[in-house]
């Protein structure tokens, strides 16, 4: 270990009285140095428990093995709020969505200090619940439970623009100047869910059009060709068997506007695509979990299990790729969503190459820091 490495965390030692490591405490003390730019790390969201205001940001230092479990509360001396949902690093900034608390917390992506809190709100003050958030050309979109999209000016920092889509949006994904966004309905389970992806020109911020793709579509993502894929969840919340419609893996042609069932993709969640192949979790509620592999170009299912070496998990909630290497990131839950859960990290080639245990309760997010 180098000599400034060595004063880092001698440093970090100082100012928390503790040590660090995969065993560390959850009240983590305030910290005065700033991290050595160009050590490797992982920032991990969790939601915690709805309504506990609970979240945490940790930073895991994967050369040394060593986590910050509440390194947002000990960088800026509080909580990150209730309930974050999404985050994504767009420059040299960290946007954290944090749905509970009805806010985007913008923050420092080397030091991890708050630079802004953006309130999103309606224009009568009730909470927008925003939910996921995408990037492109000097601003940042929201999806937000008040069925609008949310453009905030990266610069400023400031919401400049807000567009009505359908109900309860959830996904979003940016591809060409257009920007996808996925109606769920999720809130209006008792009435009707939504069916319907909604196209919004980015440059004049206006929705185009709606597509009709299946009961309650939730995650987006986009191949290189501009294909749209879409897990839409069928009324998983149906207490009539014979009303129940399941889960499905959708594609659009955003030229043709055609929409395919992709059927060999069974009991789609959350995914990811990585170098033009989908990575999906697929389980349901008492089945196991497990992650399949869809190649977009060859337009096939090329593995049914995505783990080689035998790793068993439990209930994957959410997935994330290293864009530069392709590792893939399986966000593993807590039997009973209450105590913290663990981030796996795998090769591209599905073997385990290192775990974050009990990092947060409910892990739902990682950015690769390097």
């Amino acid at each position: 270990m180098n000599q400034k490495k060595i004063f880092y965390y001698l440093s970090l030692l100082a100012a928390l009285f503790i040590t660090f490591t995969t065993a560390c405490s959850d009240d983590d003390g305030p910290i005065d140095e700033e991290p050595e730019q160009g050590i490797e790390a992982l920032l991990i969201l969790s939601e915690g428990t709805w309504g506990s205001n609970e979240s945490t940001l940790s930073r895991y230092d994967i050369e040394m093995g060593e986590i910050i479990k509440d390194y947002f509360r000990a960088v800026n001396q509080r909580g990150l709020g209730d309930t974050g949902n999404d985050m994504i690093r767009y420059g040299s900034k960290i946007y954290i969505v944090v749905n509970g608390s009805s806010i985007v917390e913008v923050v420092d992506a080397v030091t991890g200090k708050s630079l802004r809190q953006i309130a999103m709100k309606q224009e009568d003050g009730s909470a927008k619940q925003p939910r996921q958030i995408a990037s492109h050309d000097g601003k940042v979109y929201v999806t937000s439970f008040d069925d609008t999209v949310t453009r905030i000016d990266t610069v400023s920092l400031q919401i400049d623009g807000t567009v009505e889509v359908g109900l309860d949006p959830e996904g979003i994904v940016i591809k060409n100047n257009k920007i996808w966004a996925a109606n769920s309905g999720g809130l209006n389970y008792e009435n009707g869910y939504d069916n319907t992806v909604s196209v919004i020109n980015a440059v004049t911020f206006t929705e185009e059009k709606k597509i009709k793709v299946g009961m309650n579509p939730a995650n987006l993502q986009a191949d290189s060709q501009g294909n749209i894929y879409v897990s839409v969840l069928g009324n998983y919340m149906s207490d009539d068997p014979e009303n129940y419609i399941p889960p499905a893996f959708k594609r659009i042609n955003p030229a043709s506007v055609v929409v395919t069932t992709i059927e060999e993709v069974t009991s789609p969640d959350r995914f990811v695509i990585w170098d033009n192949k989908a990575y999906i979790i697929s389980g349901s509620y008492g089945n196991p979990y497990k992650v399949v592999v869809y190649d977009c170009f060859k337009e096939e299912l090329v593995s049914d299990n995505f783990v080689t070496d035998g790793t068993k998990l439990g209930i994957i909630y959410n997935i994330a790729a290293d864009e530069k290497t392709g590792d893939i990131f399986l966000m593993e839950l807590d039997s009973d969503y209450t105590a913290p859960g663990s981030v796996h990290c795998f090769s591209n080639e599905g073997k385990l190459k290192y775990t974050v245990p009990r990092v947060g309760i409910n892990p739902t997010a990682v950015i690769v820091m390097n």
